[in-house]
């Protein structure tokens, strides 16, 4: 199996600092794409199933439908789902530009997120001081991964997408599960 740098696929786009950005822009009011973005991302709450980016805005902050994003502090990767269209990013994120068609997002985000080798790499290379640790966009770019047939990344992404799809409604249900038992308990104990 080959394998090669991330960098030769992707160009990684970091967001704008937000003090920064009110001084260029001026007053205006700017919907970031924060932490909580990410989390409904994430936990697949409005999730993309095709892989159709819809170019809605062309400055390269702003965020479309199936765009990939890396939330800098979590080192974890996810695709922009429809409530998140048209946020700019923070500098707590970073977008991933796709530079040509050899690589599947949803195999580089399974790659990102959930290979070991991957991971170990980016364990290698986090930065900084406290509990918060980054790994600078040159290291990114650096990380070796395994690069098989499109067809292929395309059935492993599908795969990784539907399995986290799976595991988000499954905690969902225990969540509901544990809610209804306690309420239960707490009624047959007030009762008595």
């Amino acid at each position: 199996m080959e394998k090669r740098k991330i960098k030769e696929f992707v160009t990684f786009v970091p967001g704008i600092n937000p003090t920064r950005a009110q001084k260029q822009f001026g007053k205006q009011e700017i919907n970031y794409y924060d932490q909580a973005s990410f989390e409904v991302d994430y936990n697949h709450e409005d999730v993309v199933v095709e892989d159709k980016a819809k170019p809605l805005f062309q400055n390269n902050l702003s965020l479309n439908e199936g765009d990939v994003v890396i939330s800098n502090s979590l080192q974890l990767a996810t695709s922009v789902g429809k409530n998140n269209v048209g946020k700019v990013l923070s500098l707590n994120f970073t977008k991933i530009e796709f530079d040509s068609g050899q690589l599947d997002k949803r195999y580089f985000i399974f790659l990102f997120n959930a290979y070991k080798d991957v991971r170990r790499q980016k364990e290698r290379e986090l930065q900084g001081i406290g509990p918060v640790l980054r790994i600078p966009l040159r290291a990114l770019g650096e990380i070796i991964v395994p690069v098989v047939p499109l067809e292929e990344q395309k059935k492993i992404g599908a795969i990784y997408a539907e399995t986290l799809n799976l595991q988000s409604k499954l905690n969902k249900y225990a969540e509901l599960i544990e809610q209804f038992t306690s309420s239960i308990i707490e009624e047959t104990l007030k009762g008595k």
